[in-house]
C-alpha cells in the first residue's frame, strides 16, 4: 500500500508538497492538531523527524507515527507517539500498549498485527483491555481512496472501547463526518479530502 504513495500534487491548500507549505495551509483551515506518519521511519529506512519538529514549532499538537521506534519514545505535552498494531506481536506484546495512543491497523476488514490478523471485535477487546489512552481505527487499504470509512468497524470499536476514538482511511465527504459526530467519535483523520477541497475546515 505505502509503495503507491506519491508526492502531493494539485492540492487546494498548498502550492508544493513541502511540509512547511502543507502545514501553513492546514493552519489557514483552523487545524490545531496534525497526524504525521513518517513512512521512512515506519519502513526502517531513515527519519523525517524535522517535519514533527516543524509542526511543533508552528504551534501544532502532533500525533506522530514513527513505526515500532515509537515504543521507545515518551509522550510529551504536545507530542504523542502512535503505536500501530502492525508493529507489535500478538498477544505477547500487548502490555506494551498501556497508556499509549494505539492504531488498530486494518486491512480487508481485519486488524493486522506483526504476526497475525484478528477480527475487529477481538482485536478491540484485547487492545483496549490493556489500558490504552486513545484508539485510532485506521483502514490502511482505504487511505486516499474516498471509498468511505469502515463505519461498521467504527461502531464495534466504539461499543468496546471507553477511550477517545479517532477514525481514518477513505473519508468520502462531510456527511461521513456528521455520521461520526452522531456516533460520538472524537476525531477524524482527513488528508485527501482536504487537498481536493471536499473538506474546507478542520472543526465541524
Amino acid at each position: 500500500i505505502r509503495d503507491r504513495y506519491r508526492p502531493l500534487q494539485n492540492s487546494v491548500i498548498a502550492c508544493s508538497p513541502r511540509p512547511e507549505d502543507v502545514l501553513a495551509g492546514l493552519k489557514k483551515l483552523g487545524c490545531s492538531t496534525v497526524y504525521i506518519a513518517d513512512i521512512d521511519a515506519i519502513e526502517g529506512r531513515g527519519s523525517n523527524r524535522f517535519v514533527i519538529d516543524l509542526a511543533l514549532s508552528m504551534g501544532y499538537k502532533v500525533l506522530a507515527d514513527i513505526g515500532r521506534d515509537g515504543l521507545q519514545e515518551k509522550d510529551q505535552e504536545r507530542l504523542r507517539y502512535v503505536v500501530g498494531t502492525e508493529y507489535v506481536v500478538y498477544p505477547h506484546e500487548l502490555s506494551l500498549l498501556r497508556d499509549r495512543v494505539v492504531s488498530l491497523d486494518m486491512k480487508e476488514g481485519r486488524v493486522v498485527f506483526r504476526n497475525s490478523a484478528l477480527d475487529v471485535v477481538t482485536a478491540a477487546r484485547e487492545v483496549c483491555s490493556n489500558g490504552v489512552s486513545m484508539i485510532i481505527v485506521l483502514s490502511l487499504d482505504r487511505v486516499g481512496t474516498a471509498r468511505g470509512l469502515d463505519i461498521d468497524a467504527v461502531k464495534v470499536v466504539k461499543d468496546v472501547c471507553r477511550v477517545p476514538i479517532a477514525v481514518g482511511g477513505g473519508l468520502r465527504d462531510i456527511a461521513e463526518i456528521a455520521m461520526l459526530k452522531n456516533l460520538g467519535i472524537d476525531f477524524v483523520f482527513v488528508a485527501s479530502a482536504i487537498h481536493r477541497g471536499i473538506i474546507t475546515k478542520c472543526v465541524y
